[in-house]
């Protein structure tokens, strides 16, 4: 089982990273917003205390967006996890939410393309998966066939849920 930083800082580098911009939401999911549908129904809210289960339920969206593309599920590597829950922390700890300047150069060796989608909000940790979703470059980067490895971190500080995927591509 993982270990969560709720509130401890964590130590990264603070320049800002190329790629996609940060999905970022409002304190609450503005009315009428359309949700693309998805296999299998939306679920309940996480508790702050089962991000765990977010963080698979947010693999399997992505996988299940993935498949309706015609590409290949991506593989959770818990090094991959590991950049991506340090960076989330770091966001939620610092209230510095950008892009992870040095994400590339943390996961392991031997990739050939990486990517890196963040999220916040303050109403569902699942919901991240709906706001990277719904957004052209951070969709891209869930449905780039290049990308065969992810590496998932979901964390909730203050009321706020902090998410990260790190893609890459071995």
């Amino acid at each position: 089982m993982k270990t969560r930083l709720w509130t401890t800082a964590v130590t990264a580098a603070a320049a800002l990273a190329a790629g996609s911009a940060p999905a970022v939401a409002a304190d609450r999911a503005p009315a009428g917003t359309p949700v693309a549908p998805l296999a299998a129904p939306l679920a309940a809210p996480v508790a702050a205390a089962d991000v765990q289960a977010a963080e698979q339920a947010i693999l399997q969206r992505t996988n299940q967006l993935r498949a309706a593309e015609g590409r290949a599920p991506l593989v959770r590597d818990a090094r991959v996890d590991a950049v991506a829950e340090a960076w989330a922390a770091r966001m939620a700890t610092t209230g510095d939410f950008r892009h992870n300047p040095d994400y590339s150069r943390q996961i392991p060796a031997g990739w050939r393309a990486a990517g890196e989608n963040i999220a916040m909000n303050s109403w569902d940790p699942v919901a991240l998966y709906t706001q990277w979703q719904e957004s052209p470059g951070h969709r891209a980067n869930m449905v780039n066939p290049a990308f065969t490895t992810i590496g998932i971190g979901v964390v909730e500080h203050g009321g706020r849920y902090y998410g990260v995927q790190v893609l890459a591509a071995y």
